[in-house]
């Protein structure tokens, strides 16, 4: 497990060509920035994130906003909702991604992952948030 400063030092290691984003407020008003250290192991590098609605072909998820993290292990899916005492997580493990295809339309971003018979979609993920998470993707695409 990461510590929360750890997790805080890599966010801001992530946002060095964007001034405009100020951390505090981002932690502040994305609440599941603030669970990251348990969720994360210790040997585990975050490469970007973003935010939006999710939906599954087999798996019903909650309505909400989801932080989707990408690390150097995995993609993580998480919700943590302010009135819930606990949160959700769906880590996605790269030998378990059969496919990734992205579009963008004129203000919001897509992601799709094909996995062995189940089809999961984050949508609605805002157009800055999409271009910045796009070059994290190229691995993949």
């Amino acid at each position: 497990m990461l510590s929360q400063e750890t997790v805080v030092s890599q966010i801001k290691s992530l946002l060095t060509n964007h001034p405009h984003i100020d951390l505090n407020i981002l932690f502040l008003y994305v609440s599941e920035f603030t669970i990251l250290h348990q969720i994360l192991q210790e040997d585990e590098i975050i490469q970007g994130y973003c935010i939006g609605l999710l939906e599954g072909s087999k798996e019903k998820y909650k309505a909400g906003k989801w932080l989707l993290i990408l690390t150097d292990k995995r993609f993580h899916l998480v919700r943590n909702p302010v009135l819930r005492s606990h949160f959700d997580h769906h880590p996605l493990e790269f030998s378990a991604i059969k496919k990734i295809s992205t579009k963008l339309g004129w203000f919001f971003g897509q992601i799709q992952w094909e996995l062995e018979g189940n089809r999961i979609k984050m949508f609605q993920i805002g157009k800055k948030d999409y271009q910045f998470f796009l070059p994290c993707l190229k691995n993949f695409l």
